[in-house]
């Protein structure tokens, strides 16, 4: 009996790992459009409804990347899968970045300093995570040795 022979196979973690994502995205979903919704967020304004739309864009896209991902565990696919969903995400913090949906009626605590902060942190950091998949997934493409 070889070592191989005992091991699970390489694709069944990241294939639940998938499926997790895909169920944890409609769960957001549900979560935000259906009960208890966004709208119940206190700090939250109607203005809020221009971001949701880019976060429902984004949790959707979720569904079928890592639904996708499950059934098909190619590279390239996986690595397409994160710049699509990135890229999702990019637009739905620029979003509420431009929109600023948030309104705190605590006086005492800086809070929209505080968020505008971790917004500007959260941004460069997607941004930076976007050119990182987008190279890895060039490569992909260009690789010889990797699966289709």
């Amino acid at each position: 009996m070889t070592s191989t022979s005992i091991r699970p196979s390489v694709t069944a973690e990241p294939r639940a790992g998938y499926l997790v994502g895909a169920v944890v995205d409609v769960i957001l979903l549900v979560l935000i459009n259906v009960s208890p919704g966004w709208r119940t967020v206190p700090f939250l304004t109607d203005d809020a409804i221009d971001v949701v739309v880019w976060i429902d864009i984004g949790l959707a896209l979720g569904v079928v990347v890592n639904t996708l991902c499950a059934l098909f565990p190619r590279r390239r696919l996986v690595l397409l899968g994160d710049v699509l969903t990135t890229t999702a995400a990019l637009a739905a913090l620029t979003s509420m970045s431009a929109v600023w949906p948030f309104r705190f009626d605590d006086t005492e605590i800086p809070w929209t300093t505080i968020t505008r902060t971790t917004l500007t942190i959260v941004l460069v950091a997607v941004s930076i995570a976007l050119v990182v998949q987008l190279v890895k997934l060039l490569h992909a493409l260009v690789a010889a040795d990797v699966d289709p």
